[in-house]
């Protein structure tokens, strides 16, 4: 069976944190296919089980999946932890490194609790045990960064690049216009600046810090004619993992102001971001409602 086979059957994911300040310990563990904890909850680690490594201090974010190789057991006189930094490691385990970022991914957090995984990150340092819905959501994270596209996200992005493609040969078409039809696909230029006129927060986390959130359209880009590109009542600004879900019919609006997630969509995901469908929002104003309703017809997965 190969390792990523043996990952997929594990029966407890676990976390690690690497310190920034202890860098130098992560090339031991790599040398050695070693990790120590200075948590009693390590006794608990098996063979075959998954173990995600992330690194704390400034820059931090999820670094590496690992397969667990050997039980943990304490150290001794005769096979000590290898690690010069002072710790009291309680238990050590080996591992086999499956994938190793080159730079840390910090999925962003709000209220303490990160954005994409829905874990608190005052639990990254205390070695835990995932859920099996955590698990997966970090798997993503560690295996693309971003996570896995959907069978139709290609289809729609080579849509996109046709319709792009369009704009930039369409005649009569002055340079500066261009542009912003452009740069509004990506959710910046005007359509941004006419966007955070018209919302200040996302509308499911209320993160109102407007540099981390998305400027994502209702009516797909695609979709909309030149003025609707750049029309701020055909946008929301949403936190990343939310806009996964709008931007591919997870979820969707009432006019009223509530969200309403897709019978499809797993009950687990909304769980597990803390997405709460009954929070009060202010309702839409009577320009949203109109791209609402297209959003809701062809867009939704109802």
């Amino acid at each position: 069976m190969s390792d990523a086979a043996s990952v997929r059957l594990a029966s407890n994911a676990w976390v690690g944190a690497l310190s920034a300040a202890n860098e130098d310990n992560w090339r031991i563990c790599v040398e050695r296919g070693l990790w120590g904890s200075g948590s009693h909850r390590a006794r608990q680690v098996k063979v075959g089980d998954e173990f995600f490594v992330w690194k704390s201090g400034k820059g931090g974010g999820w670094f590496a999946r690992c397969l667990v190789t050997s039980e943990a057991h304490p150290p001794s006189k005769t096979n000590p932890a290898p690690w010069k930094d002072g710790r009291d490691y309680k238990y050590i385990f080996g591992i086999r490194i499956l994938t190793e970022s080159a730079q840390p991914f910090h999925p962003g957090s709000t209220d303490d609790i990160q954005n994409i995984t829905g874990i608190y990150n005052i639990m990254l340092g205390q070695f835990p045990l995932l859920s099996g819905t955590q698990a997966e959501l970090v798997r993503r994270l560690i295996g693309g960064v971003n996570p896995p596209s959907e069978p139709e996200d290609e289809v729609k992005e080579a849509e996109n690049d046709a319709h792009e493609d369009e704009l930039r040969q369409r005649p009569l078409l002055g340079a500066t216009e261009r542009k912003q039809l452009i740069l509004a696909r990506r959710g910046q230029g005007v359509f941004r600046s006419n966007l955070v006129k018209v919302e200040k927060s996302c509308r499911v986390t209320g993160l109102r810090a407007v540099e981390h959130l998305r400027a994502s359209h209702i009516k797909p880009w695609r979709a909309s004619d030149d003025r609707e590109k750049v029309d701020g009542y055909n946008g929301l600004l949403l936190s990343p993992h939310i806009d996964h879900l709008f931007d591919r019919g997870w979820i969707t609006f009432l006019d009223e102001g509530h969200l309403k997630p897709s019978p499809r969509l797993d009950a687990l995901v909304l769980q597990s971001w803390r997405v709460e469908p009954d929070r009060n929002p202010p309702p839409f104003k009577g320009e949203q409602q109109v791209y609402l309703e297209y959003h809701r017809e062809l867009v939704f997965k109802s």
